[in-house]
């Protein structure tokens, strides 16, 4: 394919405009997440386009080829990426700022979608917080093109072999996708191996347009066939469904009909094609980078969500920036003429730049670049709080004994850890050897799973263990509020995956079956403590006392005792639950606040301030491992 078709660029721009309305609205425009998908297939269209075109003709280059993808790609992302370090610098912590150049370094190196895959976590920085999460796209792209003109090249003299190819390694990423889209859903959407098939399908569509036989007819039939499918993707999809999936073929599959088309099918002709579609889908690439930093620091400043007036105002602003990156960047440099200076010092300094702001995110990474909130006292001690957190993952510690403590749990058993490691590391008596167990946002509650975590199979490997006859004590502990205050959980087994309300007399069956489980354990000669809620609430946050006004950053005030009533006034309706269920079961209970608070306190910092939190309700790995004495009797030998 090497006309020029502007309907492409109409679609461009209906793909741009989807996400952003996604990002901006997401609960009026939840689907549209999936133009990133017809993105995709545009790409694979547009760039093996030129390379089959190149190759047919005998001037294919590689070197051609990633000079060009370098003057395409660079201009635009070293501006973004620049600015949103100017902006870190000015508006985050230390801790936001050091991620924020990992991220920079991650865009710059085009793998920000492996930075981001890495950091799903249960503690993951929300995603609308993140200025750069956006380039996973574009690292999928990238990485996708460093293989892809090889392969072109290796089956240039055999366009039958190569169209084989193309479905062949479409296939195999589409069954890839399908096959894991459920058991790791995270990876799916980030992994390139995922989502190859969707610019394999353009790949094919350039294919056809090259060597494939000219088959008029159906052009309308297609196109409307093909919008239809699009418009299903933006109104179906939400962000519960397991994507891509199956679900991705409803905008990938349009997208594909509707470029199959061609350019005089009338929807194209007229709709796509019309001029206002067409300057928007030529600035869409600037666009797509400017909006969502914008979007992201104005909820990082705003503390939440900014009124619908904001949000407007920024995607008009980001339209502004996209058409002056567009105007007097993107162009003087691709469309300088051949001899130029600008032409001939583009690639080389684009280079230079690129790799100055890896660098640079680097540094911030390692702390040594820090943003001016760094010298507001209190502000790296809140910074040095919220990233205060130890945990090894799933391990067995060799104790003096085969009798064995299991901890069980999801992030409220984990932030125990500090403190159980050092009572092993430290042997001032002899201790059981430690079996710890446990998964973030994962209750230790058999019969139910939450989407897309696999819950269900902790859960039941973690009562196996408790049943193992070395094991004599169980602990379990978990955030018993976030538990049953999520949206997510099913019933094992469900395939309308119906929401279940817990703490309900619709859903008592989930707690009984948890009571059932320990009386098990208790039948079996197991000792098993139940560890209740621990103290929690946005008094505790370090961050709470945090306030930003334009781009200045300010302690508001010091962190203040929080009243134990209030603590308590969140946690009393599951915590008198659990302690029924302790009683029946014949288990003993931990109230973590005996520990924590005084009568009528529950400190939030200690004498000089420091925060004991590292976020609403997670303790500190250093206080952990300093004052949280309970269980301590059940790691010793007695």
């Amino acid at each position: 394919m090497t006309a020029y078709r502007p309907d492409v660029d109409g679609l461009r721009a209906v793909a741009v405009l989807a996400v952003l309305a996604f990002h901006a609205f997401p609960q009026a425009a939840p689907g549209g997440f999936a133009g990133v998908d017809v993105f995709f297939v545009i790409s694979g269209l547009l760039i093996s386009g030129i390379i089959l075109g190149d190759l047919k003709r005998g001037r294919f280059s590689f070197a051609d080829f990633y000079w060009r993808r370098i003057r395409r790609i660079f201009p635009a992302l070293v501006l973004v990426l620049a600015g949103c370090l100017g902006l870190g610098w000015l508006v985050l912590l230390p801790d936001e700022f050091s991620q924020l150049g990992k991220h920079v370094a991650a865009g710059a190196g085009f793998i920000a979608n492996l930075a981001f895959w890495r950091e799903t976590g249960y503690f993951d920085t929300a995603a609308e917080l993140k200025p750069l999460l956006h380039l996973w796209s574009l690292g999928v792209e990238e990485q996708y093109y460093l293989a892809w003109p090889l392969l072109l090249f290796l089956w240039r003299h055999r366009p039958r072999a190569m169209l084989a190819m193309i479905a062949a390694l479409g296939a195999a990423s589409f069954a890839a996708n399908l096959w894991l889209v459920e058991l790791r859903p995270s990876a799916v959407f980030y992994l390139p191996v995922t989502r190859f098939w969707e610019l394999l399908v353009g790949a094919g569509l350039a294919w056809v347009a090259l060597h494939g036989a000219p088959r008029p007819g159906f052009a309308n039939a297609k196109a409307w066939l093909g919008a239809l499918l699009v418009i299903l993707g933006f109104v179906l999809l939400n962000a519960g469904r397991a994507f891509p999936g199956w679900w991705a073929l409803l905008p990938v599959l349009g997208t594909g009909l509707l470029i199959a088309a061609g350019p005089q099918a009338w929807l194209n002709r007229k709709i796509l094609a019309h001029p206002a579609l067409v300057f928007v889908g030529l600035i869409s690439y600037p666009l797509y980078l400017w909006h969502w930093p914008l979007l992201s620091y104005a909820r990082i400043v705003e503390g939440g969500e900014p009124a619908a007036a904001v949000r407007i105002a920024l995607l008009l602003a980001s339209f502004l920036l996209a058409w002056a990156t567009y105007e007097f960047v993107e162009k003087k440099i691709r469309c300088a003429r051949p001899g130029a200076l600008v032409r001939r010092s583009a690639v080389p300094a684009l280079a230079a730049s690129m790799t100055a702001l890896g660098v640079f995110g680097i540094a911030a990474l390692q702390g040594r670049v820090v943003p001016q909130s760094a010298a507001v006292p209190l502000v790296s001690e809140i910074s040095r709080a919220s990233l205060d957190w130890t945990y090894g993952g799933d391990r067995v510690i060799p104790g003096d004994s085969r009798r064995s403590v299991l901890f069980f749990g999801d992030s409220h058993m984990q932030h125990y850890w500090p403190r159980i490691e050092k009572l092993v590391t430290e042997r001032a008596a002899p201790v059981r050897t430690v079996i710890f167990k446990t998964a973030g946002g994962c209750a230790p509650v058999p019969g139910i799973e939450r989407r897309g975590l696999g819950c269900a199979r902790f859960v039941a490997q973690g009562f196996a263990l408790a049943r193992a006859p070395e094991v004599d004590t169980v602990v379990i502990a978990a955030s018993w509020v976030g538990f049953i205050d999520r949206p997510d959980h099913i019933r094992i087994g469900d395939d309308a995956g119906v929401p279940l309300k817990l703490l309900t007399p619709e859903t008592e069956w989930v707690l009984q079956g948890f009571e059932s489980a320990l009386r098990d354990l208790v039948a079996r000669g197991k000792r098993v403590v139940l560890v209740l809620s621990s103290p929690r609430g946005n008094g505790f946050d370090p961050k709470s006392v945090i306030h930003r006004e334009g781009v200045t950053v300010q302690v508001r005030n010091r962190l203040s005792p929080v009243p134990r009533t209030e603590v308590e006034a969140l946690t009393a309706a599951i915590d008198a639950r659990l302690k029924r269920i302790a009683t029946t079961a014949g288990a003993s209970v931990i109230d973590p606040s005996d520990w924590l608070c005084t009568a009528a306190w529950c400190p939030a910092a200690d004498e000089r301030g420091r925060p004991l939190y590292k976020d609403a309700t997670h303790l500190r790995a250093s206080v952990a491992r300093e004052r949280f004495d309970a269980v301590d009797r059940y790691v010793y030998l007695r």
